[in-house]
């Protein structure tokens, strides 16, 4: 065989050249997956407590829009959980409506983080006669 050929024939990596990218690829792992699920659950948090926020805008804009202020009952609520959006009383057609108007696909929504997955967020419509003036408060509490 010729010098030249010999050369070539010294095709791949070797064994040991597999294993010290293999450890290095399970040290980089081993660093940065810790950073990786808390960065995931912060925006899980962050996600979460948006929601929250839309549902409270949601329940000021249904007590200011004409459409539906006359006909919201006093103590309804729009619940989001971990297991996702509810009206109660269940079947309020004007909330449901409003919700419908203001919030794509808002029956998707669902609790996500480990933070508040134990607790509800939950919008509450108080006031004097319905029909005259509310009162759109909401606040996160355990969910028993």
């Amino acid at each position: 065989m010729k010098e030249h050929d010999k050369e070539h024939d010294n095709k791949g990596f070797s064994l040991v050249e597999l294993i010290v990218v293999v450890a290095i690829i399970a040290v980089l792992i081993g660093v940065l997956a810790p950073q990786y699920i808390k960065y995931v659950e912060k925006s899980r948090v962050s996600k979460d407590v948006e929601t929250a926020d839309t549902l409270l805008g949601v329940g000021y804009l249904a007590v200011s829009d004409e459409d539906y202020f006359a006909d919201i009952s006093i103590g309804s609520k729009i619940i989001f959980t971990k297991n996702g959006i509810s009206i109660d009383p269940a079947g309020d057609v004007t909330l449901t409506s409003a919700m419908n108007e203001y919030v794509d696909n808002w029956q998707n929504y669902k609790v996500q983080s480990k933070a508040y997955s134990s607790q509800k967020y939950v919008v509450e419509f108080r006031g004097g006669v319905a029909g005259s003036t509310f009162q759109v408060t909401g606040n996160w509490q355990p969910n028993p």
